[in-house]
């Protein structure tokens, strides 16, 4: 379709407008509206769907949209005279520097230094003109002539001082290039604005507000090309804004794949740590026992220490029995010297020697049954004094387990929880001659008469757990068919959600087919508006008329579905609010008896099993 038959808003249009007769000239708005294109106001940006437009529009447009006067700087052509120090060498060094920073972090393909820029050559002023008005738009086209465009920008840019023809072509005159530097910085100062101005307005949007200024942006470009006529655009910008949704709604739905899994994955890795058992637990558990084995190490170290110590008493009473031993040898030895030292000295005759020889006969032989007697009774004794070694190390172990038993049981110390105040540790001295100096403790007063009951107390005990475990369990049937009947009741709840459900589907699907019915109504209407446009304003009012009316009769089907939806709706949240706060009370209930189940099933597991 020609832009000549550009279409118009009929909302613009007055009653003599309506019912005048259309001319068949070419129409005035055409040029109006090709003069607005050119402009940097909605034509500034070639999509406004995603990415960053062209620094006109960034910029607000300078010649469009700016209507009235700067109150700092007036028109081009209005003071002759610069403010600035641009004859001033330390001003033009700053003003190369900054042109220089900014050439350099916008992708200026040319080499630049102070020094070229101190009296730079005509090309490379017209190139650097080039980059800074394509950084302005990307998509400037320069038909004419550098000198004759440049003029022209700088005027549309409101640039408050005018630059001559002259002054570019002879760039690097003394009296030429300071202004033209000075602009050129302004220029660079006015981008830096702008991307300023961007930078802040990203930041301070949140998502929603971007998206909805885009969707707005998408709107105004295609009612632009919608009145221009130009319906390939207008499609181009409806097929990009489509692709947008497109990929957003792809991104989205990844996003929420992606968040499903990752909730599926935490899921499961709290049902793992759920059904292993607590580390903590298992440390406490592995801290008793480890504190255990070190009250059994303690004591056995007790009793290790008192066998040491009752064998060092029998060494020193082995070593002394030894002393006087030696000693009685000794005096034998002297004596059996003093004898022989006597018998050396006697006059001894044949009959003595005789009498002598038979004494001493009759006293080796009763020295030979009093040597073998003697052995006899030390044989005796050491047999006996290994029987008894044996024995106290039988009893020994006997006290070991005892006590490991009642250490398991809680029964030692006396301040263990379950002791009562009676000492039930039982420790051996090897050391003691009688029974009562072996052991410690009375077995037969204290230790078995406390340990009886002990026993009689807990055998009453287990009674009372068995009695109440048969309660437990029979309230445990009662909760289970509770439970069963609550799953039923919520099966029935689950069957009226999902025939609700269904009657809501079934009613937003007669709805859309009603409104798509009503889209394609209009659409026929405006078909029609289109076709009668040219005929006489009877015919346009009363198809505005038409159309208003059937405008309001969607708008009021629309609020009365929408209002039925929306009751819908509520009635399927209330339901489904009802059937969840049904299935918590349920859960909360189930959780409480098995809690109460296991607390009772541990304290059974943990009372110690009567022999």
């Amino acid at each position: 379709m020609s832009n000549n038959n550009r279409r118009q808003t009929l909302g613009g249009l007055s009653p003599a407008a309506l019912n005048a007769r259309q001319s068949l000239g070419p129409a005035r708005i055409v040029k109006d509206a090709r003069g607005a294109a050119k402009g940097t106001g909605l034509s500034g940006r070639p999509s406004l769907v995603g990415g960053r437009g062209p620094v006109p529009s960034r910029l607000g447009g300078a010649a469009a949209i700016v209507p009235r006067r700067s109150s700092t700087y007036a028109k081009a052509g209005g003071p002759k005279n610069d403010p600035r120090p641009i004859s001033d060498k330390a001003y033009q060094a700053n003003c190369i520097k900054s042109l220089i920073a900014y050439l350099s972090t916008h992708g200026y393909d040319q080499a630049l230094t102070p020094k070229m820029l101190s009296n730079p050559m005509g090309k490379d002023v017209m190139h650097i003109l080039q980059f800074l008005m394509h950084q302005v738009d990307p998509y400037m086209k320069i038909v004419g002539k550098m000198e004759d465009e440049v003029p022209a920008f700088f005027k549309r840019m409101r640039y408050p001082f005018a630059i001559s023809k002259s002054a570019l072509f002879a760039v690097g005159s003394p009296h030429t290039w300071p202004g033209l530097l000075a602009a050129l910085v302004w220029l660079t100062d006015l981008l830096y604005y702008a991307e300023k101005a961007e930078h802040v307005r990203e930041e301070t949007f949140d998502e929603a507000a971007k998206q909805e200024a885009d969707f707005f942006s998408y709107i105004a470009t295609a009612y632009k090309h919608y009145l221009n006529g130009d319906d390939e655009e207008c499609a181009r910008v409806d097929s990009e804004q489509r692709q947008a949704f497109e990929e957003k709604a792809q991104a989205a739905e990844s996003q929420v794949s992606e968040l499903e899994q990752g909730i599926q994955e935490l899921q499961a890795h709290i049902a793992a740590l759920q059904s292993e058992p607590s580390p903590l637990e298992a440390a406490r558990a592995e801290l008793a026992a480890c504190e255990g084995d070190r009250a059994k190490f303690l004591r056995l170290l007790e009793q290790l220490q008192a066998n040491r110590e009752a064998l060092q008493k029998k060494e020193v009473e082995r070593q002394a029995d030894m002393r006087a031993q030696q000693q009685e040898l000794a005096t034998a030895l002297q004596g059996n010297q003093e004898m022989r030292a006597r018998i050396a000295v006697q006059t001894i005759s044949k009959e003595d020697v005789l009498r002598m020889n038979a004494e001493r006969v009759k006293l080796e032989d009763r020295l030979a049954t009093v040597t073998s007697a003697r052995e006899g009774a030390d044989s005796a004794a050491v047999a006996r004094e290994l029987d008894c070694e044996h024995a106290l190390d039988h009893l020994d172990k006997a006290l070991q387990a005892y006590n490991m038993q009642a250490d398991g049981l809680r029964l030692i110390p006396a301040s263990a929880k379950r002791a009562a105040g009676i000492a039930y540790e039982i420790a051996l001295d090897r050391s003691g001659a009688t029974a009562s100096e072996l052991i410690n403790v009375d077995i037969k007063s204290v230790a078995k008469q406390g340990l009886q009951r002990q026993k009689e107390a807990y055998a009453a005990k287990w009674r009372d757990l068995e009695e109440r475990a048969r309660g437990l369990e029979d309230a445990l049937r009662s909760q289970r068919q509770a439970v069963q009947e609550r799953e039923e009741q919520n099966a029935g709840l689950h069957a009226q959600v999902a025939q609700v459900e269904d009657e809501v589907a079934a009613q937003k699907r007669a709805m859309d087919a009603d409104l798509r019915e009503k889209v394609a109504e209009a659409e026929r209407l405006r078909a029609a508006v289109e076709e009668l446009r040219n005929a006489t304003s009877h015919d346009v009012a009363a198809s505005e008329a038409g159309i208003l009316g059937l405008q309001a009769q969607q708008e009021e089907l629309a609020r009365s579905n929408a209002a039925d939806m929306e009751q819908l709706n509520s009635d399927l949240a209330e339901a489904l609010q009802l059937l969840v706060d049904h299935k918590l009370t349920i859960q909360n209930a189930l959780q409480q008896a098995h809690s109460h189940v296991q607390s009772v099933y541990a304290e059974v597991v943990a009372m110690p099993i009567p022999a």
